[in-house]
């Protein structure tokens, strides 16, 4: 059953937050809480919701047009919040509006549906949460009324004409339905220790949804074939993807919409946002951003791929490298303590313990090429821009200033002299 449109009054920003954003915008895992408000009622309703903004207009820049917005110029109350939603009620005629107060983040599709339906059959229906125990109508002792409410456009047209604007929307409501003369039904949620029924009003409860969020997450991926060593200590975001038979070890951290294909291993330490992993993949204390991986490819400990990198298939990133804004060809590796920032490297490279692509003059950012199966000595500086041709090497220590041909051998280190007996000598002036 899908009513004719929703409307979202989320304008507020509740003072037990301390926050200079509306509590819409706050995250839940990875995601703004209206973001999942959004999602439950966009399938379940004929035209595109409407949200009531404040004056400043801060969600509707973030939701932009995945809804309509109407503007509260003041906080006068819930009611009047309505009110500026007007338009959306005569649009919607005699058609069922689902209006909600407050940031609800992991409230159900299948909810609002129960209430759409619930509202069709009885003429209006509200959310109530009981004890276990409990029944009663709207208004009894009982039932605490959540502020999700569903009736048709004249119902709540015939209560905004009988409220002040500091009415609450229950108040509102009950005030339309006194008028239509009917009798609203009340959909029953679990019962009152379920937190996601409760609107986010602080951080305390940011927290509870933000645990329980992670809980319906972790089940399904673990549904989907995806083993978690330590379930409750892994983070994930709301849009991440994990292919299956992919294990996940303890603190492990997934989110943006990082997308990680089928077998890898993502080990302890991992906090990977916005990136994409091939299948097959073994990751150990990997920082990845904004990045790219291949299938087979093996990273860490101490890894940080900076945004813009791609790692191509059977690649080996040892400990304590860092890439950024780089191209890593085909099954080449770069084992340890080294710096790759805006360079091309082709397959079959060995990148020498300690190298440094040195992109920066202190002014500008210039990228460095490198061939296929090049060999590049350790410690050596490739000050950008500069070109190593295929199958050439470096000699280690060495700072290339120039291109190197392919093929060619490139020494750029001071020749070695030996002082005989200059170590006593020193020694003797030392103590002097």
């Amino acid at each position: 059953m899908k009513a004719a449109t929703a409307i979202l009054l989320v304008a507020g920003c509740d003072p037990q937050m301390h926050s200079a954003k509306p509590t819409a915008l706050h995250e839940i895992a990875g995601r703004p809480m209206i973001d999942w408000m959004l999602a439950a009622f966009e399938g379940c309703v004929e035209t595109p919701p409407v949200i009531v903004d404040g004056s400043q207009q801060m969600i509707a820049a973030h939701v932009r047009a995945r809804a309509r917005t109407a503007v509260q110029q003041e906080a006068l109350g819930e009611a009047d919040a309505l009110r500026a939603a007007r338009s959306a009620l005569e649009a919607a005629g005699n058609g069922l509006v689902l209006v909600i107060s407050g940031s609800y983040p992991l409230i159900s599709a299948e909810l609002c549906e129960q209430l759409a339906e619930e509202a069709e059959n009885s003429g209006a229906a509200a959310l109530a949460i009981l004890n276990e125990d409990e029944t009663g109508d709207v208004g009894a002792e009982g039932p605490i009324l959540c502020d999700l409410f569903c009736a048709p456009g004249n119902v709540w047209r015939a209560g905004l004409m009988r409220s002040g604007k500091e009415a609450s929307l229950a108040d509102c409501f009950l005030q339309g339905v006194e008028s239509c003369r009917i009798t609203p039904a009340l959909v029953e949620s679990l019962h009152t220790g379920v937190a996601h029924y409760f609107p986010v009003t602080n951080r305390a409860m940011l927290a509870a949804c933000e645990a329980e969020a992670q809980e319906r997450l972790r089940d399904k991926h673990l549904e989907n074939g995806v083993t978690m060593l330590d379930p409750n200590s892994v983070t994930l975001g709301a849009d991440v993807e994990i292919g299956r038979d992919t294990v996940l070890w303890p603190n492990v951290v997934l989110t943006g919409r990082t997308v990680i294909g089928e077998g890898c291993v993502i080990k302890s330490g991992c906090q990977i946002n916005d990136t994409r992993v091939g299948n097959e993949c073994t990751l150990t204390y990997v920082v990845a951003n904004e990045a790219e991986l291949g299938n087979r490819v093996t990273a860490g400990p101490f890894v940080n791929l900076r945004p813009n990198t791609r790692i191509a298939d059977g690649c080996k990133i040892g400990d304590f490298v860092e890439v950024k804004n780089s191209s890593v060809g085909e099954g080449t590796k770069l084992p340890h303590l080294s710096y790759i920032g805006d360079a091309d490297v082709g397959s079959g490279v060995n990148v020498g313990c300690g190298c440094v692509f040195v992109n920066y003059d202190g002014y500008a950012k210039h990228r460095t090429t490198v061939g296929d199966n090049v060999f590049l000595g350790c410690q050596t500086n490739l000050v950008a821009p500069v070109t190593v041709g295929d199958g050439a090497y470096t000699a280690a220590g060495s700072t290339i200033t120039h291109d190197v041909p392919a093929g060619a051998m490139a020494f750029a280190r001071a020749r070695q002299s030996n002082k005989e007996g200059y170590v006593e000598k020193f020694r003797s002036l030392k103590k002097k």
